[in-house]
């Protein structure tokens, strides 16, 4: 029995070609183009409500504003299994706004105060 399992393990994992052949070679990346996660100006981001917003106890966090889309679409799947109180969150980034800082990421930034 075990020499049977061995033999269709063993057929089973050489049985595959490698996806792609020899033209599947990854693209170089532009040294131009922005990573994905960079930003250039404070309207590459925007915040989002952590897995607990700030009308249940949580925060907000900075992300590039054209990936909102997808991590709305993932946050059954991040934070299914997270409990969220049931209160006004006095985190500073509730009154925040997402800015591009100085490392080209997207961060989490006090108002700008005017006099």
């Amino acid at each position: 029995m075990r020499l049977t399992v061995l033999l269709l393990v063993v057929a089973a994992c050489g049985s595959s070609k490698p996806s792609g052949g020899a033209n599947s070679a990854p693209k170089p990346l532009d040294p131009n183009a922005a990573l994905p996660d960079e930003c250039k100006v404070s309207e590459d981001c925007a915040l989002v409500q952590a897995c607990c917003g700030c009308n249940a106890g949580g925060k907000q966090i900075a992300i590039r504003a054209d990936a909102v889309a997808s991590f709305e679409a993932s946050r059954e799947q991040r934070c299914g299994g997270q409990m969220c109180a049931q209160m006004i969150s006095t985190d500073p980034s509730c009154d925040a706004e997402a800015v591009c800082g100085q490392n080209g990421r997207c961060i989490v930034a006090p108002h700008l105060q005017s006099n």
